[in-house]
Parts: structure tokens; sequence; C-alpha cells
């Protein structure tokens, strides 16, 4: 397309126009050789001319101290870090702390920077950051959750980077003076055993039915930790039927589950009765109610087992929701050494009984203190 007038104002800039359209363009060419066209909104030759060099010293001056020709509001680039791990995770791809991060985006980072430059934001934006999050969580971060906000973070950043929306050496660097964590409470045996008998009919008394089916999964799920020594949330609610297998040794039958989450991907061998809670798990699902426990096995379904009678995958919110209604129904939110109970004491409790089966088997090694020692039928 042929341009109808050109000028050129210096060596580095000109102002031109096309036959198609009205108002004029500019061409400059920065100190470092780089080469930028632009339109100037102006029709007329001595307004574009002004608009013109005012963005061309503008771009000169960014040049030179490392500043980025253009930038974009933090939440235009952080739903671009979202799509590409999104896309990631969809093709197979992709790391499963994804997940955390995209959650981390929505919830604190897009609502935070949302509507800051990419480029402007500074070491005091970060503690202003770190000042809001902890009046919105209630408390101080802990080292996981700002070891989850960091990365998510960064994730914007690289991309806000990569597209030469910022640069380096004005992009912040992120540290973490996070609290740590403190270890979470555990259950006694007899506390367990309370647990899972009430749980039994505890769901039933529930008014809405979205509630009930979380907590008739929940009840599952709960044996389901405290048998496996799984992670709660990402570990454990990834869990899809093809993971779950059988294998035989010297004649016995071991039920082997394969979890991906945290630490990569592991392989565990379940104690006896998780067996049951699967089951009991199975019925629930429509296209599983009318296959036997190890058909469903055999079958290698790619389906996650902690799905509600409705059909959706069960939420780590309305679990953990539950459970804290559970423990604070019947007087458990926090054991007789103060600190405060979560669906990660299970954990915690499956820790403490394989410590002392180790211990009695030496002891006495007849001794069969677990699994057996509850029903959990």
């Amino acid at each position: 397309m042929s341009e109808t007038q050109t000028e050129r104002i210096n060596e580095k800039l000109t102002i031109c126009r096309r036959t198609r359209s009205t108002r004029r363009q500019a061409h400059i060419r920065l100190s470092n050789g780089e080469r930028h066209r632009f339109s100037t909104g102006k029709t007329e030759f001595e307004e574009a001319k002004e608009e013109a060099l005012k963005q061309y010293y503008t771009a000169d001056f960014k040049q030179k101290n490392k500043l980025p020709p253009s930038t974009r509001k933090f939440r235009r680039v952080a739903e671009f870090a979202k799509q590409r791990m999104q896309e990631e995770l969809d093709s197979g791809g992709g790391r499963v702390v994804f997940k955390d991060y995209i959650t981390a985006i929505d919830r604190y980072l897009i609502p935070f920077f949302g509507n800051k430059s990419g480029a402007s934001i500074k070491v005091s934006d970060l503690k202003d950051f770190d000042a809001w999050r902890t009046e919105k969580l209630g408390r101080r971060a802990a080292h996981s959750t700002i070891n989850t906000h960091n990365p998510a973070l960064n994730r914007v950043l690289d991309k806000a980077e990569m597209r030469g929306w910022i640069t380096s050496s004005i992009r912040p660097s992120l540290v973490n003076k996070g609290k740590s964590a403190d270890s979470r409470g555990s259950f006694t045996d007899e506390e367990y055993k309370f647990i899972y008998t009430k749980m039994r009919t505890w769901f039933k008394n529930a008014h809405r039915q979205n509630t009930r089916e979380t907590r008739e999964v929940l009840r599952n799920y709960i044996l389901f930790l405290a048998n496996t020594g799984v992670r709660h949330g990402t570990e454990a609610l990834n869990l899809k039927w093809k993971n779950v297998s059988w294998f035989e040794k010297d004649g016995e039958r071991y039920l082997s589950i394969y979890v991906s989450g945290k630490t990569g991907g592991r392989e565990l061998i379940a104690r006896d009765n998780t067996r049951d809670c699967l089951d009991r798990q199975r019925d629930p699902n429509a296209d599983l109610a009318n296959m036997t426990f190890d058909e469903v096995l055999a079958a290698k379904i790619d389906d996650n087992v902690f799905k509600t009678r409705s059909g959706s995958v069960v939420t780590l919110y309305n679990l953990a929701r539950s459970f804290k209604a559970f423990l604070r129904e019947f007087d458990m939110e926090t054991g007789s050494d103060g600190k405060v109970r979560t669906l990660y004491s299970f954990r915690h409790f499956y820790a403490m009984l394989t410590c002392l089966q180790l211990f009695f088997q030496r002891v006495q090694p007849r001794l069969d203190l677990h699994p057996n020692v509850h029903s959990i039928s």
C-alpha cells in the first residue's frame, strides 16, 4: 500500500500517511537500533509531528533507562499466564501445582494487582500486598502459602517480560518471610473411632442436598486419608479409579494406589480396610453402580474417585468446610495440646499409628496393632 505523504523529521523519526487512512503514522528508530511504528491519531501534519516527537522522546527515554516501550495492566497479563498454564494442563502436560497457581492468581493476585501496570509494580507494592493478604487471611501467611503465591506471580511477570511489557531491570525480587507452619493437631485412637462412627449417620442430618452429598463423600474421604497417609487436597482429590489396583505377593493380595501431588508421583500400599471406603465411594457413581469393586479396578476407569451422587468432583473447600462443621458440633476443633485439627491431621494420625505399629512389632512381633484394630465398614 503506497504512502501519499512522507516527511523525515530527523534521522530517527519519519511521519507518513497511507492512502486509505486519514490519520498519520510515525516510524521511529531508537538509539539501540530497534524500530517502532505507531499511529499518532492525528490527521493534520503539524499535530501528528508534535505527537510523534512526544512519543519518540518518551520511547527513547524508556530505552535508555531500560524501561519497556509499552506495558499492560496486570489483569490482562495474568489472564495470558493463566491461559498458558491451563492449556498445558489440558494437554496432559504441565505441573499439578499449576492448578494452585491459577487459584492464587484469581483469589489474590488479580484482586490486588489487577488494575496496576505490570511495569509499575515495585517492592513497596509487594509489601502492601503482604499486608492486604494478612488482613484477608486473618493471620500471617505461612511459608507454604507464599511458596504458592510467589511462583504464581513470577509466572505472570515472566509472561510480561517475554512480551516486552516489563524489563528485568525493573522487575521486583520476591522473598518469602512467611510464618513457619505450625504442626497440625492429630487425633487419638478413641477420637478417630468416634469420628468414623458418627460419620455413618451424620451426613443424613443435613438439610440441603449438596451438603448431604458432600458429607457422604467426606466419610469415605476421611477413612481413605487415615488408612493411606495420602495428602489431603490435590494428591487425594486427583485420585482416579485407574490409579487403584490389586497386586499379589507371597499369596497375599494388596491394594496399590498411585497418587500425584506436591512431591510428584508415588505409589503406596493401603491398609486392608481402605477397600471398604473405596467400594462405598463407588456405589453412588451411576456409571459404576452396576459393577463390582474388582470389576471397576480391572477396567482401569479414567474417572475421579471422590465424586458426589450428583456426579461432580467434590471440592477441597466444601470438604474442609463440612469437616470444620463436624469438629465444631462435637467440640473437637482443638486437641489436648491446643493445636487446631484439620483434614491434614489424618496424615499425622496415619504416621503416628505407623510408628506405633513398627514399635510394637519390634517389642511383640505377634501383636497386630493396626490396621484391623477398628472396623470401619
